[in-house]
């Protein structure tokens, strides 16, 4: 790229002028695509010249025309000024043309987000939105994500974070499980029926102590991530720990039943998390619809 010294540059304000002053053939003209008036245009073109030493435009009778300078000065600053207008529009374009890029857990996306998804198209069909399951804390700048839904304390660095949903952990099971075991979920065998953990999860023990089942004891299935556990369950597998924002479309039509405890201290946040800087307007369009968003309905 050659070095541009602006010292030598008359001011954009009187470039933009006198290009629109050649391109209509009038000072009038000009002012009205420009939005001020004739005299300010006048004004700039007259100063443009000064600052160059040279005559750009003259009258002939009622007409305006550009001298020879001129019209080379306006083939110049009409190549630049659109090519300025191009790298802007295709800049524009961009983002709208890749999509709304969203991050969050596999069983956030697939039990709650994807199902509502029609809802937020009904009212923006311009807007696509690319949903990418991770269960990772995500770099969202580094990795082009317009949004990540992540659920701990809010308190993430490098990212701007604002509060969506509150929820609380709940302990589940299928009523094919409830069939094998007398069809009554308040009388179940807790104690000899099995639960489905996560190996990383220590949070699980505690959860099951409140449950009065020994995790030491209790036969296990081992499954990492959420979503899969949540499978497990549908086909009567086992009973495990789950948000409930994630099964509340499950439980509303019966293929989960909840379990009646009442665990203490597991209420949690969900939050929506973006990369610092200036936000799109569809992030905010998309994060105002979540907001909206009844955990319980679908």
């Amino acid at each position: 790229m050659t070095d541009i010294d602006w010292r030598r540059i008359p001011s954009l304000s009187s470039l933009r002028a006198f290009e629109a002053s050649a391109r209509f053939g009038s000072f009038t003209a000009a002012g009205n695509a420009l939005n001020v008036t004739h005299a300010a245009i006048t004004q700039q073109v007259r100063a443009l010249e000064k600052d160059l030493g040279m005559t750009l435009l003259q009258r002939e009778g009622r007409s305006m025309v550009l001298t020879e300078a001129g019209q080379q000065l306006a083939e110049a600053l009409s190549d630049g000024f659109s090519a300025i207008a191009e790298g802007i529009e295709r800049l524009r374009e961009g983002p709208a043309s890749r999509g709304l890029r969203v991050t969050c857990t596999p069983a956030l996306s697939h039990a709650f987000i994807i199902p509502r998804l029609g809802q937020f198209w009904d009212s923006h069909p311009d807007i696509p939105v690319s949903l990418t399951p991770s269960v990772s804390l995500d770099d969202l700048r580094h990795r082009h994500f317009d949004l990540g839904i992540r659920t701990g304390k809010g308190d993430w660095p490098d990212v701007d974070v604002e509060p969506l949903w509150t929820t609380r952990v709940i302990a589940i099971v299928s009523p094919i499980l409830i069939a094998k075991h007398g069809g009554d979920v308040n009388n179940l065998p807790l104690q000899s029926m099995p639960w489905i953990r996560s190996q990383a999860h220590a949070d699980d023990l505690e959860l099951m102590r409140q449950c009065g089942v020994d995790g030491a004891t209790v036969p296990a299935i081992f499954i990492e991530g959420q979503s899969d556990s949540i499978q497990a369950v549908l086909r009567g597998l086992g009973m495990t720990f789950v948000s409930e924002i994630a099964v509340s479309d499950d439980l509303a039509s019966g293929a989960l039943v909840r379990l009646p405890f009442d665990l203490e201290d597991a209420e949690f946040s969900y939050f929506a998390a973006r990369p610092k800087g200036v936000e799109h307007p569809s992030t905010r369009l998309f994060i105002d619809w979540l907001k909206t968003l009844d955990p319980k309905t679908r």
